[in-house]
């Protein structure tokens, strides 16, 4: 095929991807289409000039022959194509290549603008992509149009699998999440045609994903318009109320605010500094914000006004710092210094809170131009295009978060737990410690010792036994703050504590810990499995190390679908498996006859050795609930005690004892279990409120609820409910941390309520 000629089978499909809902077939438009806005009307020709004229701007000698082809395949791919608003469908992907142009980025992910839809909503399939384009502009467009599937219509917005999904995507290239973020920017622009419950949905999952997203790669511009549109779609009469409010607190304060810039102004020039400085609101949903966390009106707001202050070099970013300060009265402790301490983000910026003469507030920012661009575009302003990689020095800062993302993918078994560790990343502020040597470390707010440890080394965290804080030994439950020094204290033979998973804020944290402790409880069970099948077989008269028992029980193995012994170990000692399973084969017959035979379990049952009808109870010292790891412990006159594996009353003669069995959960049916949660929380009006709300949200109904106020000044909540399994509760402990105010959610081991704690 000729370069740049069209494959003639490329006709739209009817009906599929995201056709019903924005796309309907109608008759050809060619070139001649126009889309109209408040400013103009381009044909679709004008749009892909303004497409080059930005790219070439920052790429002059750029591969704009790629840009056409793309252009060309693209608009044939999508011609019978329009939007809900009447436009033709292909302006979307062009508006997305401009997006991608002004951001700087290469010629590859430009052209990858123009074709992100070609694959999900025409006949174009990846092998075309990849027979036209090539290998790297096919495998950004594959992740671009695995995205587009994902199903974020959940209730609680992340579906476990489409997490997954997402980060793999994010990890094989950046370049997948910044076409999929202008993609999103557009779409939020011309949201307006929807219907009303798709304009929620899809604002709602904006702000709880593609903005932080985009926040956590440094991109402030594209988060704030995102904020900004969410906000509009979300609360359509609050938006209104505000940005009259604050228009006409700016017109109000306008004579002001120009005499503060040209204040400004004269005193960098009479000081020899060749700086830019302007004014601006900050935008909406910041102050709506602030507004919700301080619990304000927006006559209280102070500082909604900011001043950017662009001067041509660090140095000067300091000096004019010290004449702003002599101007006007700084407000003690809101200073901050992020071009020393850069943002996770890789963010460089003096910020700086003073007094007007009037006793508002202002804040005023302070950077170098190319922090200044850093800063309104992120990573995009960084990329170099060397391979596809970001190439400079500012790589580490800016791929940390995505490191942290691949590596929460890769430590995570349990998928809702990968969905609470992608939503704190997210949603949780960072915090900027040193080590001893004064590196520094970026940290979870909220961050304790242990977190600290694990951002030195995986290594380091197993094995901390302590910490000084300032040269002050604290406990492992400190909550650090900005600008801490911290030193750690380890003991080789430690190990991490099931404890620690309510201590620790950060994801990754979290999730090494639990691999460490899924492997020990592993290794545990295989040992114990493989005591089990030696007890039960010396009981049997079998002799395991025989050569022909050995041939026997591999191939009982592999009809097992067992991969391995220790698999197998495994399973027994978790109760999955009895050793007559695998024994079956070398028992008499009269044996074989007499043996507990499976049956088929009913819901709501416990299985105790591979037989159902015996006599069981869920012990209170645990309240084990539907998904946790469980054993059973023959009581005397009840039956079968069921705990959690981790019940603190079982030690290691317990255990081993004679009277332990293997037990498992049967089929889930419609039985909710009784369980316990602690908060801890800060003291303040509604919090209460808003716990109660966060439950009932999930449908849960509350048994019991019981406050107090601790002596630090804080809450304590204990709360007594029903939850359905052990997925349920970890949806639960994840909404209510993500409650304001609320410091630590975790499930009690029995009962506060006047039994076994």
């Amino acid at each position: 095929m000729a370069d740049g000629a069209v494959p003639q089978e490329l006709a739209p499909r009817e009906g599929e991807g995201r056709v019903a809902d924005e796309v309907n077939d109608k008759s050809e438009l060619g070139d001649l289409s126009i889309a109209c806005g408040p400013d103009s009307c381009l044909t679709l020709d004008g749009a892909f000039a303004k497409v080059k004229e930005a790219f070439l701007a920052h790429h002059p000698d750029g591969d704009v022959a790629l840009l056409e082809k793309a252009f060309k395949i693209g608009r044939e791919s999508h011609r019978t194509q329009v939007r809900k608003s009447g436009e033709p469908f292909f302006f979307h992907p062009l508006a997305v290549s401009l997006s991608l142009a002004e951001w700087r980025l290469d010629a590859v992910s430009v052209a990858c603008g123009m074709l992100h839809d070609t694959v999900e909503d025409t006949l174009m399939t990846m092998n075309q992509v990849k027979a036209e384009f090539g290998e790297e502009v096919a495998e950004i467009v594959d992740g671009l149009t695995k995205m587009s599937k994902l199903d974020f219509t959940d209730r609680h917005l992340l579906n476990a699998e489409n997490v997954r999904k997402l980060l793999v995507a994010m990890g094989k290239d950046v370049r997948v999440l910044l076409v999929k973020l202008a993609d999103r920017l557009h779409n939020m622009q011309t949201l307006s045609v929807m219907r009303e419950e798709k304009r929620r949905r899809i604002a709602r999952e904006t702000m709880e994903l593609y903005a932080p997203l985009a926040n956590r790669l440094g991109m402030w511009n594209v988060r704030s318009q995102l904020e900004d549109l969410a906000f509009a779609n979300l609360e359509p009469e609050r938006y209104a109320e505000l940005n009259a409010a604050v228009e006409a607190k700016r017109l109000k304060s306008e004579a002001l605010t120009e005499e503060i810039q040209k204040t400004l102004d004269e005193a960098l020039k009479a000081q020899g500094i060749a700086a830019r400085v302007y004014g601006r609101s900050k935008h909406l949903f910041g102050i709506w914000k602030k507004m919700g966390a301080q619990e304000k009106g927006l006559e209280e707001i102070h500082d909604w006004l900011a001043y950017r202050i662009i001067c041509p070099d660090r140095a000067s970013c300091y000096t004019a710092m010290g004449l702003v300060h002599a101007l006007y009265k700084p407000i003690p402790g809101r200073f901050k210094d992020y071009i020393s301490l850069p943002k996770d983000n890789g963010y460089q910026s003096i910020h700086t809170s003073l007094l007007m003469p009037s006793g508002d507030a202002f804040e005023v920012q302070i950077r170098t131009p190319e922090m200044h661009d850093h800063a309104e575009s992120g990573i995009a302003s960084h990329w170099t295009y060397k391979e596809g990689r970001i190439a400079n020095r500012m790589e580490i800062n800016q791929v940390a978060f995505l490191r942290r993302m691949v590596q929460l993918h890769q430590d995570s078994s349990d998928s809702r737990e990968l969905v609470a560790s992608l939503k704190g990343e997210l949603s949780f502020r960072r915090i900027q410690v040193f080590t001893p040597k004064g590196d520094v470390k970026s940290l979870t707010e909220g961050a304790t010792p242990i977190d600290f440890a694990y951002a030195i080394h995986t290594q380091v965290g197993h094995h901390c036994v302590g910490a000084k804080v300032n040269g002050r030994m604290v406990p492992l439950k400190h909550v650090l703050v900005d600008g801490d020094r911290v030193d750690i204290l380890t003991r080789p033979d430690h190990k991490p504590s099931r404890d620690w998973l309510a201590i620790v804020k950060s994801p990754s944290a979290k999730s090494r810990i639990q691999s460490f402790i899924r492997e020990e409880e592993r290794n545990h069970a295989v040992q114990m499995g493989k005591d089990r099948l030696e007890r039960d077989a010396h009981a049997a008269g079998i002799h395991l190390d025989h050569p022909d028992v050995k041939a026997v029980l591999e191939k009982r193995l592999e009809e097992l679908k067992q991969p391995s012994w220790d698999a197998y170990y495994a399973s027994v000692g978790f109760g999955r498996i009895t050793p007559y399973r695998l024994l079956e084969p070398l028992l008499p017959e009269p044996q074989r006859l007499r043996a507990p035979k499976p049956a088929t379990v009913g819901v709501d049952e416990i299985l105790v050795d591979d037989t159902i009808g015996v006599l069981y109870h869920l012990a209170h010292c645990c309240k084990p609930i539907w998904g946790d790891e469980v054993l059973g412990y023959v009581t005397r006159g009840r039956g079968v005690a069921i705990h959690r594996a981790n019940c603190p009353q079982f030690n290691a003669s317990t255990l081993h004892s004679a009277r332990r069995v293997n037990v498992g959960w049967g089929k889930q049916g419609h039985s909710d279990f009784e369980t316990e949660i602690v908060l801890t929380t800060e003291d303040r009006p509604g919090m209460v409120l808003a716990i109660s709300e966060a439950i009932q949200r999930l449908s849960i109904n509350i048994q019991r609820f019981q406050g107090s106020a601790t002596e630090l000044g804080g809450g304590l909540f204990h709360i007594a409910l029903r939850v359905k399994d052990r997925v349920h509760l970890v949806e639960l402990l994840s909404t209510l941390r993500s409650v304001r105010g609320v410091y630590t959610a975790e499930r009690v081991r029995g009962s506060v309520f006047g039994k076994v704690v």
